[in-house]
C-alpha cells in the first residue's frame, strides 16, 4: 500500500498520462475473452461531476486487441463507431450507454441501479465498454479510499444474456491483500457459448 502514496496528483477527466497497459499471462488469455488490462489512476476523478469525481482507479479488462484499442480516436473524429452499439443482450439488462466516448478506450456503459447514481456516494462500481458494435471491456472502478479500507471485498460481476465470443467469463470480482500487495481479481469463471 505504500506505493499508493507515490501516485501523482492531476486534473480531472480521462487523461492517459496515468495509464498503464498490462500484458496478461498466457494462461489468463487462454480460453477467456481478455487480451490485456489497462490500469488508470484518476487522481481528481472524471465526469460526471458529483458522481465519479473522487480519486479512483479504473481497471479495464479488454476483450479487443490492444492495437484495436490504441486506434480508437476522439469521439468527434468518428462518432459513428462509438454510436454503433452491440445488439441487445450483449450488455447486462440494467446497463445503458453513456453519451460520447473516450479515445483509446471506447464507450462506457453504466448500471442504472448502481448506488452512486441513486443518491449514494461512489465507492466501487462495475462498468462495461463497447466500440464499433463489439463489447470492448469489463471495468471494475474503485475509489482509492475503498481500496485502502477493504481487504476482503467481493461482488458479483453483472452478466449479459448473450456473448459475442465463446470462452470463460467471470462471475465475481474481489479485492485481496497479501504481503503488501493489493490485487483486483476477476474469478468464478463459467464457460459461455457465442450467441
Amino acid at each position: 500500500m505504500a506505493s499508493l502514496d507515490t501516485l501523482a496528483p492531476g486534473a480531472s477527466g480521462h487523461h492517459h498520462e496515468n495509464s498503464l497497459s498490462l500484458k496478461l499471462h498466457p494462461k489468463a488469455t487462454d480460453g477467456t475473452p481478455f487480451t490485456h488490462v489497462l490500469l488508470d489512476w484518476n487522481p481528481a476523478g472524471h465526469e460526471p461531476a458529483g458522481v465519479y469525481d473522487k480519486p479512483h482507479f479504473d481497471f479495464h479488462f479488454y476483450t479487443i486487441a490492444e492495437t484495436d484499442r490504441l486506434a480508437i480516436p476522439v469521439y468527434e473524429q468518428d462518432s459513428l463507431k462509438f454510436k454503433n452499439l452491440p445488439p441487445q443482450g450483449y450488455m447486462p439488462p440494467t446497463y445503458i450507454p453513456l453519451p460520447g466516448g473516450v479515445p483509446l478506450m471506447g464507450s462506457h456503459w453504466l448500471d442504472v441501479t448502481t448506488p452512486e447514481i441513486n443518491g449514494q456516494p461512489f465507492t466501487q462500481t462495475f462498468l462495461f465498454g463497447s466500440y464499433n458494435g463489439k463489447v470492448a471491456f469489463y471495468e471494475p472502478m474503485i475509489t482509492r479510499k475503498f481500496v485502502e479500507g477493504n481487504a476482503g471485498f467481493e461482488r458479483a460481476v453483472p452478466q449479459p444474456t448473450k456473448y459475442q465470443k465463446a470462452g470463460w467469463y467471470p462471475t465475481k470480482m474481489r479485492i485481496a491483500k497479501q504481503d503488501g500487495a493489493t490485487n483486483i481479481i476477476l474469478e468464478g469463471f463459467v464457460q459461455r457459448q457465442a450467441s
